[in-house]
């Protein structure tokens, strides 16, 4: 006999026996939806305590901009709700489908939600940064105390919150607006993402400051495909960004400087200034056969033989050399478009300024939006040209504007050279210092490759050297060659190359020689950092009497002191960095100790005291 579809077939003894496929769907999506709810009703619990974050943010008399707060604070936090309830209880519920299970697992992680953001609030309002496991380090015993109870709390809480939802959203009868509330979310997250990328794109920084209050946030920015998709227009941008300033904005989210500048110098005493950066350069690679322009300038000026960049990328170490702070602080100044207190110094005076970079001023470094902020005229990169022609190219204008240039001024010049790794390399011509890096191919290529590339830019140096020999003006300026970060061939043999992969010596030592007039020509054989350049330029150029603590983590170069710590950064990870280790933290909080070879610490204990100091410099300069 057949039955109708869907009806259990009799068993024995008359018993229904159910088909476990046709039973497995109806309680896989019950878990499933129970999930969904548990998670969109946290996300309004989320909302109520995240409110902190809403009371110290400083909201701007502007409409797009308010309006992304509060999309953005609807659709992140829902995201931090929801995203980890799926995630971890999808599987369970795909394979095991047990509701008790299920619903346990939920609470806890809900609870642990709640407690973490609470605690998280709590961090942010005193230090202004987000909870990491370099800021639990210092917590007493009294505060795991208080997180224990609370959890506790929240653990009773959400249990009772997740029969509560199981009961009116999965065993009464479906909900209609279920979807429509989804979709509203969503469209939260999708609105205040696509504001975001347009307000990257233009430089709008009443939407991009609220970036840094939202913990775990990592907005999207586009705006080179939206430059090559023909939707903005960089330079129509640029314009826009001059004329609105960004100021006001910075004064509401920034305490920078300290106290204002008292720079007591006198305009005729001034004298230029010239900054040569050339990517990447190491300074044990500078060789008289292989750059003699370098080599030679090095031997017959100030040469800081263990010099440290504040970053092992481009935009982190840029940011140290001309901020003097550490790179924890490069997205508040972004957000806002603060300049540097260096440069706002070199434009309140009657400097005449050149900037030429081969590799533009916006991605990656974005120095157009940081170190630059509000300077016009800065040109894009040329992507369409070699990178050997767009090193060519600024040594032209540089050489156009010097003589172009009023001579009864002083002069600024930043001159960025991007050494070109793609060029042809002739694999059976011979180069200085062959013998190194040779435990591998790939580390012999990259350095064959890196040689001469480095060998074309120092024939671009000795040109812009020469034409300030050639106008007699050398006498009167002080030149700085320089390395935005140091460069990597496999050193610590584990498998790194280049740059922005770790905090070891070999990626974080830079390049720092100076022709100084009045200073003699000596290496300076204790440890320096780019944080101590804006200082010494500020002290030692302009007569700036303030503590550089008023606006700097740095000292003075000359000042003869070693650091004994010091800071750096990468796009997403921030280390502390000591003589002979590395304290590492990374996104979400995991940290990791390394020894002076960059290999993991056993047993290695935080010294809660360089903790506080770090932190301490790390929240000086915000509101």
């Amino acid at each position: 006999m057949k039955w109708p579809m869907g009806r259990p077939m009799p068993g024995p003894g008359g018993w229904a026996v159910h088909d476990d496929m046709n039973e497995a769907l109806p309680v896989r999506r019950r878990l499933l939806r129970w999930v969904g709810w548990f998670g969109v009703v946290n996300a309004g619990l989320f909302a109520l305590i995240a409110q902190r974050y809403l009371w110290i943010y400083h909201f701007p008399d502007d409409v797009p901009g308010i309006v992304y707060a509060g999309l953005t604070f609807a659709g992140h936090l829902t995201l931090l709700s929801v995203v980890p309830l799926f995630v971890l209880l999808a599987p369970i519920i795909v394979v095991f489908r047990p509701r008790r299970l299920v619903m346990t697992l939920g609470v806890v992680i809900a609870a642990s939600g709640l407690s973490l953001l609470l605690l998280d609030t709590n961090v942010f309002a005193e230090h202004r940064f987000h909870l990491s496991a370099l800021t639990a380090s210092l917590f007493e015993t009294s505060t795991w105390v208080f997180v224990a109870i609370l959890f506790a709390i929240f653990i009773a809480f959400e249990a009772l919150l997740a029969g509560v939802v199981w009961r009116t959203f999965v065993l009464a009868d479906r909900p209609r607006y279920g979807r429509p509330l989804a979709a509203l979310l969503v469209g939260c997250w999708l609105a205040s993402t696509g504001l975001h990328i347009w307000g990257d794109a233009v430089g709008h920084t009443p939407v991009t400051q609220f970036t840094r209050f939202m913990p775990l946030y990592y907005p999207i920015h586009a705006k080179r495909d939206l430059a090559r998709l023909g939707l903005i227009d960089p330079e129509t941008a640029r314009r826009q960004r001059l004329l609105r300033g960004s100021l006001a904005v910075a004064d509401g989210q920034l305490k920078y400087p300290l106290q204002p500048l008292n720079c007591t110098a006198a305009d005729a005493d001034l004298p230029n200034i010239v900054v040569i950066l050339i990517d990447a350069l190491r300074p044990d690679a500078i060789d008289a056969d292989l750059t003699p322009t370098l080599a030679a300038f090095r031997d017959e000026g100030i040469r800081f033989e263990r010099q440290y960049s504040g970053g092992n990328s481009s935009r982190m170490g840029l940011f140290s050399m001309f901020y003097g702070l550490p790179s924890t602080y490069w997205q508040a100044f972004y957000d806002v478009q603060r300049a540097p207190v260096l440069m706002d110094e070199i434009r309140a005076r009657p400097y005449d300024v050149g900037l030429f970079s081969a590799v533009g001023f916006g991605s990656p470094t974005l120095i157009d939006r940081t170190a630059f902020a509000g300077w016009p005229d800065l040109t894009d990169e040329q992507g369409d040209l070699a990178v050997a022609d767009r090193n060519k190219i600024i040594t032209a204008d540089w050489l156009r504007w010097f003589e172009q240039r009023p001579a009864d001024k002083p002069f600024f010049g930043f001159v960025y050279y991007d050494p070109p790794m793609d060029m042809a390399v002739d694999p059976a011509e011979a180069l200085p210092m062959d013998d190194r890096f040779t435990h591998n191919d790939k580390a012999r290529d990259l350095w064959r490759r890196y040689r001469v590339a480095i060998r074309m830019v120092d024939g671009e140096v000795r040109t812009v050297l020469d034409s300030l020999a050639a106008r007699g003006v050398l006498d009167e300026t002080i030149v700085i060659v320089t390395s935005d970060h140091g460069y990597e061939f496999d050193d610590n043999r584990i498998g790194d190359y280049g740059h922005a992969s770790n905090f070891s010596v070999t990626q974080l030592r830079a390049t720092l020689m100076m022709h100084w007039p009045g200073r003699p020509a000596r290496p300076i054989e204790y440890r320096t950092t780019h944080h101590d350049l804006p200082v010494t330029l500020l002290q030692d150029v302009f007569g700036c009497d303030n503590p550089p603590s008023d606006y700097s983590v740095g000292r003075n170069l000359f000042s003869g002191e070693s650091w004994e710590w010091m800071m750096a950064g990468s796009y997403t990870d921030h280390a502390i960095v000591e003589p002979d280790r590395v304290i590492v933290s990374h996104p979400g909080g995991f940290v990791e100790v390394m020894d002076s070879n960059y290999r993991p610490l056993r047993d290695a204990t935080l010294n809660p005291q360089l903790i506080q100091a770090s932190l301490e410099a790390q929240r000086r300069f915000l509101k």
